[in-house]
């Protein structure tokens, strides 16, 4: 997304209401919310629904925006949230047993972005959140744990777990 396009001109239009400002932020975000959105519902249709959910959102409470510098990032929580929210009854927390988790080793192999999507693709859900939530979109545990209702201690180990599987699936799928 080319955040420069997203000025404070563009920004105070869209705080005024200006419909074709509003136009311009969704033509300059929807591919990036639309990721995320993806990244946490695996699925494209659900991904679209919670999409347009999340715009209907933000420009519903767009004029309760304190900080207009902070827009992507609060779109984006936004859209998080409404993604989780989707997927909560589908969230399932697989019990961890310890002979399932290795000691944390350096995984040194290349492998291109395709290959690390399949894998998160194929993550249990609950992992695959807690994952994302952590990796990809750069939240804290307290911050995840409160979206998706567990414990610090379930999203650290959620978050082991899904390492561990990655580094199976990247190795098996580099194999194949």
């Amino acid at each position: 997304m080319n955040t420069q396009k997203l000025d404070s001109h563009l920004i105070t239009n869209i705080l005024n209401g200006d419909r074709s400002a509003q136009f311009q932020l969704f033509e300059l975000t929807k591919g990036m919310l639309y990721s995320t959105c993806y990244r946490i519902v695996n699925d494209e249709d659900e991904a679209n629904d919670v999409l347009q959910d999340a715009y209907v959102e933000i420009f519903q409470k767009i004029h309760m925006l304190r900080q207009p510098e902070a827009l992507l990032g609060w779109m984006k929580t936004i859209t998080v949230r409404k993604a989780i929210l989707h997927s909560k009854k589908k969230i399932y927390f697989d019990p961890i047993e310890s002979a399932e988790m290795e000691a944390s080793e350096d995984f040194d192999s290349w492998f291109d972005a395709e290959i690390l999507d399949q894998a998160i693709e194929s993550l249990p859900t609950g992992a695959r959140a807690v994952f994302l939530l952590l990796s990809v979109e750069g939240y804290s545990h307290r911050e995840a744990s409160s979206m998706l209702g567990i414990s610090e201690s379930t999203s650290k180990s959620q978050l082991n777990y899904a390492k561990t599987l990655l580094k199976k699936r990247i190795t098996k799928l580099l194999q194949a």
